[in-house]
Formats: C-alpha cells, sequence, structure tokens
C-alpha cells in the first residue's frame, strides 16, 4: 500500500484531489449565493446546508491532497472521519429542515 506514496502517483494523486477540491469549493461559494437570495425561507437554510457540505468536502479533498503530496497518511484518516461525521450531521440536520418544510406548507410530517 506504500506504492500511493511513492513519485509520482502521490503527486498525481494529489493534483487530482486538488482539482476537486476547487470544484467542490466553487460548487460551495454558488449554494453560499443560493442561499443569501432566499433569505428568510427554509429554501435558505436547506441550500446552506448544502455548502456546507461541498465546503466539507473540499477541505476534505485538501487534507487528503496534503497527505498524499507529504506522503503523510494519518491525514488521510483524519480527512476521512472528519468527513463523515460532518456528512453524517448534514444529511440529519438536511432531513429536520425537510420536515419542517414539511411542517410549514401543513402536510403531515409522518406522510
Amino acid at each position: 500500500m506504500d506504492y500511493w506514496f511513492e513519485p509520482p502517483i502521490n503527486r498525481l494523486l494529489a493534483g487530482g484531489l486538488l482539482g476537486i477540491a476547487g470544484l467542490s469549493f466553487s460548487l460551495c461559494i454558488r449554494r453560499f449565493i443560493l442561499a443569501c437570495r432566499q433569505a428568510g425561507g427554509m429554501a435558505s437554510a436547506q441550500w446552506f446546508v448544502r455548502a456546507i457540505r461541498w465546503l466539507l468536502i473540499a477541505l476534505t479533498a485538501l487534507a487528503w491532497a496534503a497527505g498524499f503530496f507529504w506522503s503523510q497518511s494519518w491525514l488521510l484518516i483524519i480527512g476521512l472521519i472528519i468527513l463523515a461525521q460532518e456528512l453524517y450531521e448534514g444529511a440529519i440536520l438536511g432531513a429536520a429542515l425537510r420536515t419542517g418544510q414539511q411542517i410549514e406548507k401543513g402536510k403531515s410530517p409522518l406522510s
């Protein structure tokens, strides 16, 4: 498994992850802008949560890129733990927001 950390593979992986981080960060910014445009509504909160998810993906990709670039496997593990925890929290928060939106529209949250 050490071949992932040997040149040139580690540099290629780091470059690919930097590209993913850049794309994720641009999607994050777009979602923050959409959240600001819809301020005051339930949809704004949902776009804000989506923006935070993309921000976390971007930061995790940056941590993984640094892990491959500097051949530090602990950065990969830390990035995975942070990503899993934050995506779980975001999914729970997103579900709560969707339920709140159903209640706001007068629908039963159990349907």
